[in-house]
């Protein structure tokens, strides 16, 4: 059965990149304050290192925060430039996920799905059983 949907494109971006570029930034900004410490006026029992690594956890988790953040702006700013097309569906009326796999397998394969040869049911041998489903994909002469 042949049918006409509409689906929305739009341009999204990836969350990971940019939350990952915001913890960096907030990384290098730490890093970069740390340079600018006096060791005379830090207090006693603290070091430049306990402060730098103080620095690197808050402002690595502000950056990896505002990128998200921004992403997440950008995202909503992409929804309201989406476009609507109208494109041509198959849509397949079968239940059976049985069927719909052999029938994309043999579409993979250049062969007609809805050919009579692959409908056939394969003779079971005596040592099959009916009632065993699973698939035993090919063994490796190694063992693995």
């Amino acid at each position: 059965m042949k049918d006409q949907i509409d689906v929305a494109v739009r341009r999204s971006p990836k969350y990971s990149v940019f939350m990952g570029l915001g913890a960096i930034l907030g990384v290098l900004v730490a890093g970069g304050l740390t340079l600018f410490v006096d060791p005379a006026a830090i207090p006693t029992g603290y070091t430049v290192g306990k402060g730098a690594g103080l620095l690197l956890i808050v402002l690595g988790a502000g950056g990896l925060f505002l990128g998200g953040l921004l992403a997440l702006i950008l995202d909503w700013m992409g929804r309201r430039k989406s476009r609507e097309y109208r494109v041509d569906a198959e849509i397949d009326m079968v239940d059976d996920p049985k069927e719909i796999a052999r029938r994309r397998i043999a579409e993979a394969n250049g062969e007609d799905p809805d050919g009579n040869a692959d409908a056939t049911p394969r003779a079971t041998s005596a040592g099959d059983s009916e009632g065993d489903d699973d698939f035993r994909g090919p063994t490796s002469s190694t063992g693995v």
